[in-house]
């Protein structure tokens, strides 16, 4: 379906380029390739269509099937194979979310599970959400790019999520995005690839290399510099089976020293050298 004054809507300021948009309906066609997804903006997928196989940090291998809803955190390792032509509509996540003004994103905190430990939980489709985002991708596909469209959609989205999900699905479904202090959490998922040592990262926060420490262990529950290597080898093996960059390029792009030392560094993490890995692939 064709949308009116189409020339005047694509030239307005107010419009929204693809690489930019909140939203986005996209299609993937099977293949046994691998294939990174980059994900600046934390992300969340509702798959209407199609199967894919999904590794995103160290969840490795997750079958996200047709009508689940799946979360990619902010500068995630993430890498796909698509199983099953896939349709997708996909949106990106804004720092502080709110479902509406009586209950807080962050309050999702105390909806946990005692013990709950997150192995990249998907959410079904309920119907009154697949209703929305079967149109959210046929308005999409008639080019209806504004701004101010897809933040309404997103405020509806939060605000369908907060309807047709209990506060313990939404708790588990969001896990990767809560804690303690939001702010810090988010400044370190911003910037935890960018930086060379914990010194620059607590300059960059603005704190002493102690606070920063502390925290860091109090928001991630880990100490920093072993978060940021786990975080870092993710990063690595997704380069060794997804792309064919140089073993000394990947070295000199996440701050190790030598090649020798991405090879250690490889052992201590996966119990292999960088070609292991990479042939393991092949």
């Amino acid at each position: 379906m064709s949308i009116f004054y189409e020339e005047i809507h694509t030239t307005c300021y107010n419009h929204e380029l693809p690489t930019n948009a909140t939203f986005k309906a996209l299609e993937f066609a099977p293949s046994n390739k691998t294939k990174i997804i980059e994900v600046d903006r934390s992300v969340i997928i509702f798959l209407l269509e199609g199967k894919v196989q999904v590794s995103c940090n160290s969840y490795r291998d997750k079958i996200h099937q047709k009508g689940q809803i799946a979360l990619l955190p902010r500068n995630s390792s993430c890498y796909i194979k698509v199983l099953e032509h896939s349709v997708v509509v996909s949106c990106s996540c804004v720092q502080n979310m709110n479902f509406c003004d009586r209950f807080s994103f962050t309050t999702l905190q105390h909806f946990l599970p005692e013990k709950f430990k997150y192995d990249f939980c998907l959410l079904p489709i309920t119907e009154r959400i697949m209703e929305f985002v079967v149109l959210t991708k046929n308005c999409l596909n008639d080019n209806l790019d504004c701004v101010h469209f897809h933040e309404l959609l997103s405020k509806e989205m939060l605000i369908l999520f907060r309807a047709y999900y209990s506060k313990e699905e939404l708790a588990t479904f969001f896990h990767p995005l809560l804690g303690k202090e939001l702010d810090f959490k988010d400044l370190v998922l911003a910037n935890f690839l960018k930086v060379k040592d914990l010194t620059e990262f607590a300059d960059l926060a603005h704190l002493s290399i102690d606070t920063f420490k502390r925290r860091f262990k109090e928001t991630f529950e880990m100490p920093a510099h072993k978060w940021i290597a786990l975080r870092k080898s993710e990063f690595i093996y997704r380069d060794l089976i997804a792309t064919n960059k140089s073993f000394a390029d990947i070295a000199m792009q996440y701050n190790l020293s030598s090649q020798a030392y991405l090879s250690t560094f490889c052992k201590r993490f996966f119990e292999k050298t960088p070609q292991e890995i990479r042939n393991s692939f092949l």
